[in-house]
C-alpha cells in the first residue's frame, strides 16, 4: 500500500473523528482527501462524500432521534426544498457542467478546478464560523419563525451540498435556529437528520447519471471513517470542544488555502 494511501485513511479516520467530536465541518475534510491522497477527480470524489456524509450523519442523527432532539417539523419545512435542490443539482446539474466554466483571458476554469474553488470558498466560510464564534449560550434566544427564508436558505445550502458533497451542516445549524426557532440542542439534532436525508437523495440522482463507484475502496474508507465518528463521541463526552473548534477552524482554513494555491500552481505549471 503506498504512503498516500495510508495517509488517505487516516484523514478518513480524522474526518469521523472531527464529525463525530464537533458535530458538523469534518465532512470538508473528505473531498481533499480524496483528490490529493487517492487522486480521485473532484466530481467523483463529491459522489463519495455525499454517501460518507449520509452515513456518518444518519448515525449521530440516530442518536438524537432516540434522545428525542429531532424537531420533525422544521425538517419539513427545511428538508422538502433543500431535498429538491440537492437532487436537481446531482441529477442534472453537475452531469451537464461544460467541460470549461469559464476563462480568464487565456486561462480557462475548467470543471474540476471550478468544484473546488466552490469548495474552498465553503472551506472559508466554516473556519471563518469556527474560529469566531463564541462559547455556546447557557440561555436561548427567541426568534420569530421565516418559512420564506428558512426555505430560501434550504435551497441555497441544499445547492451547496450538492455541488461539492460536503458544507451542510455548519450552515443549516444557524439556519434552522434563526428561521425556524428551534434550539440549540434540537438544531444540531435536526441538522445532522437533514444532511443524511439530502446526501442519500443526493447520492440517488448520482446514481441515476450512471456514476461508477469502486465500492471496496469505498467501503474501506467509510470503514475508517464510521470509527472516527464512534472515537469523536467518546471524545467529545470528555473533551470541551469550544477551543477545539477554533483549532479545527484554523486547520480547515489552512486546508482550503492549500487547494487554493495547489490548483493555481498545477495549472500554471502546464
Amino acid at each position: 500500500m503506498e504512503i498516500t494511501h495510508i495517509l488517505g485513511y487516516l484523514g478518513a479516520l480524522l474526518t469521523g473523528t472531527v464529525l463525530g467530536l464537533l458535530g458538523g465541518g469534518g465532512a470538508l475534510l473528505s473531498i481533499p482527501v480524496l483528490v490529493y491522497l487517492f487522486g480521485i477527480e473532484p466530481q467523483l470524489a463529491t459522489s463519495y462524500s455525499l454517501i460518507l456524509i449520509g452515513i456518518t450523519a444518519l448515525s449521530g442523527a440516530y442518536q438524537n432521534i432516540r434522545k428525542k432532539l429531532v424537531d420533525y417539523n422544521a425538517a419539513l419545512y427545511y428538508g422538502v426544498p433543500s431535498v429538491i435542490a440537492v437532487y436537481v443539482v446531482r441529477r442534472w446539474i453537475m452531469p451537464n457542467l461544460p467541460k470549461v466554466m469559464f476563462t480568464f483571458g487565456t486561462y480557462a476554469v475548467d470543471k474540476n478546478l471550478f468544484i473546488l474553488i466552490i469548495l474552498a470558498i465553503v472551506m472559508f466560510a466554516a473556519a471563518y464560523k469556527m474560529i469566531t464564534s463564541g462559547p455556546a449560550p447557557t440561555e436561548e434566544k427567541e426568534h420569530k419563525i421565516n418559512h420564506f427564508e428558512l426555505a430560501f436558505f434550504a435551497v441555497l445550502i441544499g445547492s451547496f451540498l450538492g455541488l461539492v458533497g460536503a458544507g451542510g451542516g455548519f450552515l443549516m445549524v444557524p439556519a434552522l435556529m434563526y428561521f425556524a426557532n428551534v434550539h440549540t440542542k434540537r438544531a444540531i439534532g435536526t441538522s445532522l437528520l437533514l444532511v443524511a436525508v439530502n446526501s442519500f437523495i443526493g447520492f440517488l440522482g448520482d446514481m441515476r447519471s450512471h456514476v461508477q463507484l469502486d465500492w471496496a475502496f469505498f467501503a474501506t474508507f467509510a470503514f475508517f471513517s464510521v470509527a472516527g465518528v464512534f472515537i469523536g463521541q467518546y471524545l467529545a463526552e470528555r473533551i470541551h470542544n469550544d477551543k477545539l473548534k477554533k483549532y479545527f477552524g484554523w486547520f480547515i482554513l489552512l486546508t482550503a488555502v492549500f487547494i487554493i494555491v495547489k490548483e493555481i500552481s498545477l495549472r500554471m505549471a502546464h
